[in-house]
């Protein structure tokens, strides 16, 4: 493979510790990154430079996540709070609210909080139950998980149905009617990651024992993918939901997904890391594959189709994140690492 070229970053910094979540924002201008110490780091795209770094949380960060529509980013920590923060036109940002939860639960670790698609409540998971708050930090409804600890949470793509997931299977509420009784979808075993097909007529998980469990939402029928040598955390969907890829293994586990569903044939993969694929990431328009593995490597797809990758590069130790700016054509690639480096790329003279 010596004819694949080195992809080069155009901002690199130096996040302090490891970083724990990393999102756009949906004009895909600035992209904030927390790490565990809660220092909150927003960089702007377009001129690669910080705007600004501060400490967000008393406590241990978990999560961050940017509003789908508006300039603002949801970020949570240890001790039960959520706060929202708003950047202006002068790249000034303040708090703008904050979710008091340390009271709700024995466990006040919030470690997954996620929008809805219309940008009309913040889902927080805390303990054995999803909080639905409103885009100014109100509090809205609880939505219980019996099963326990909640693993993961994924919203419907195109509605208000949230899937909860844990030990147990995957509870469907929907938001616009909390009360009503949910969608259940059983499964001996835990469930660590959550992802709906973009049509949202599939919800797959991936699960403790190396396997990813798929349901189809309609018929409620169900099965099972399997052969992986890890945990396959990563779950991202390709060509409009067509292609499903998987981490799981050193591989990019390709699975088709047509009528009948992955189960109808063999996955397609591509090998180029010699470690385990722990990141994965698509680009707005589809065209441009990023995966990472646990030694660094970076590659970059042009599509599914691609036998091997157009460009690669390494980071300093494990690949934490890999994200595409959301602006269909920009070919900007966001990427952090387990030492705590930020990197921007520039691929659009590849892909």
């Amino acid at each position: 493979m010596a004819d694949i070229q080195t992809l080069e970053c155009f901002f690199e910094t130096d996040l302090g510790e490891a970083p724990v979540a990393l999102d756009w924002s949906a004009c895909g201008q600035w992209l904030a990154v927390i790490n565990v110490d809660s220092e909150v780091l927003v960089v702007d795209a377009k001129t690669g430079t910080v705007i600004k770094n501060w400490k967000a949380h008393d406590e241990g960060a978990l999560a961050l996540a940017w509003h789908p529509r508006l300039p603002i980013f949801a970020s949570s920590c240890q001790n039960g709070f959520v706060k929202l923060w708003e950047i202006d036109d002068q790249h000034s940002i303040e708090q703008v609210s904050e979710i008091a939860l340390q009271s709700e639960s024995d466990n006040p670790w919030i470690e997954l909080i996620k929008w809805r698609r219309d940008g009309k409540q913040l889902a927080i998971a805390s303990g054995n139950s999803v909080k639905l708050s409103s885009a100014q930090g109100d509090v809205e409804t609880s939505l219980p998980f019996p099963g326990g600890t909640i693993g993961a949470m994924a919203w419907h793509p195109k509605g208000s149905l949230l899937g909860i997931a844990g030990y147990g299977g995957i509870l469907i509420y929907n938001a616009l009617d909390p009360v009503a009784k949910p969608i259940e979808l059983n499964w001996k075993g835990s469930l660590l990651s959550l992802s709906w097909s973009p049509d949202g007529k599939f919800i797959v998980a991936g699960c403790q024992d190396n396997t990813v469990h798929v349901w189809r939402l309609r018929s409620r029928q169900d099965s099972l993918m399997s052969g992986f040598a890890y945990k396959p955390l990563q779950l991202t969907w390709s060509n409009g939901g067509k292609r499903l890829l998987t981490g799981g293994t050193k591989d990019l586990v390709i699975w088709s997904f047509n009528r009948k569903g992955a189960e109808e044939g063999a996955p397609d993969a591509r090998s180029f890391h010699d470690h385990a694929i722990c990141a994965i990431g698509v680009a707005s328009n589809g065209k441009g594959i990023a995966s990472g593995c646990r030694n660094g490597h970076i590659a970059v797809w042009e599509s599914v189709n691609d036998v091997k990758p157009r460009v690669s590069t390494t980071l300093d130790s494990r690949v934490e994140h890999l994200q595409w700016s959301p602006v269909k054509k920009s070919k900007t690639l966001a990427a952090s690492s387990r030492h705590g480096s930020l990197y921007l790329f520039d691929a659009s003279k590849f892909i």
